[in-house]
């Protein structure tokens, strides 16, 4: 989504890529942070209260960051709103083992599928995520006939951990490849009520000569 016919090929191109990337290993992922502020966001879960983002409920002991601020342009916030609601319906759906279903509504494509890979790898109540996310320097890289969009992002799962959900241990990354740092390319479409839906995904581990921008 980054063009026309020349930039559709690219894109098509870095989502073959970054599907391969995620389905080589292990290791983070995204998690959005609460309201569009002009200012930076950062949600922490303090004591057992835990945290409330966009109208869902996530456990004490997960931390979502968002550092960058909300565009001032209403119709770019909406793209970034779109991109969070994806982040959130993602972990929303792999902290409730895939109770809550919201990311059927939030995303297609092969973003779809990451969601339903990422909760059949916690499909187990033994297992869940803690820790810290941190998404930083999103950037909506552009908005084509004001239907589709591209945004990127680097994303900083390092403190983001699989863990016993009993004992609280460390079991491992919490996403699979080499995604302890790493890019992600979202493309994303309009609904006609001017909402935003995340249609397909590219992971670039920040290794790669694609994600050595988050390093």
């Amino acid at each position: 989504m980054r063009g026309r016919h020349g930039s559709a090929a690219l894109l098509a191109a870095s989502i073959l890529a970054g599907v391969a990337a995620c389905g080589t290993g292990s290791a983070a992922t995204f998690h959005p942070a609460g309201s569009l502020s002009p200012a930076p966001v950062r949600a922490t879960l303090p004591g057992t209260a835990g945290q409330h983002l966009g109208g869902f409920s996530f456990p004490s002991g997960v931390s979502i960051d968002f550092t960058t601020p909300a565009p001032a342009d209403p119709v770019r916030r909406a793209v970034i709103a779109g991109y969070q609601d994806y982040v959130l319906s993602l972990w929303a759906a792999v902290l409730s083992h895939g109770k809550n279903t919201a990311y059927q509504q939030q995303d297609t494509g092969n973003a779809l599928g990451f969601v339903r890979r990422e909760v059949a790898r916690y499909g187990a109540p033994g297992t869940t995520v803690k820790g810290t996310i941190a998404y930083n320097g999103t950037r909506i890289a552009g908005i084509y006939f004001g239907n589709g969009a591209d945004v990127l992002s680097c994303v900083d799962a390092s403190a983001f951990h699989q863990v016993n959900a009993q004992t609280g241990a460390t079991v491992g990354p919490a996403l699979p490849g080499r995604l302890t740092r790493y890019l992600e390319n979202v493309a994303e479409g309009r609904r006609s009520d001017g909402t935003w839906f995340v249609s397909r995904l590219a992971l670039y581990p920040a290794s790669s000569t694609q994600g050595a921008m988050c390093r």
